[in-house]
């Protein structure tokens, strides 16, 4: 039985991130839940949360590609 993320419902390939709560989640939605907990934690409130998730995100993206280069 393969793995799915609780968030996304898409098959997990690699790494099972656990969250607080205990939800088995995706690299994807992992990710964008640290950026939205950042978020909400330095007290931007939901809005500041979910803007936080997505920059996070792409930050982690392109992060992701540049160390390959080098």
């Amino acid at each position: 039985m393969a793995t799915r993320c609780e968030q996304c419902r898409n098959r997990i390939r690699g790494t099972v991130h656990r969250s607080i709560t205990g939800r088995r989640l995706c690299e994807s939605c992992h990710t964008r839940l640290m950026g939205q907990t950042a978020g909400f934690m330095a007290g931007g409130g939901v809005p500041n949360a979910i803007s936080t998730g997505g920059w996070f995100a792409r930050a982690k993206r392109a992060m992701r590609g540049n160390r390959s280069k080098g």
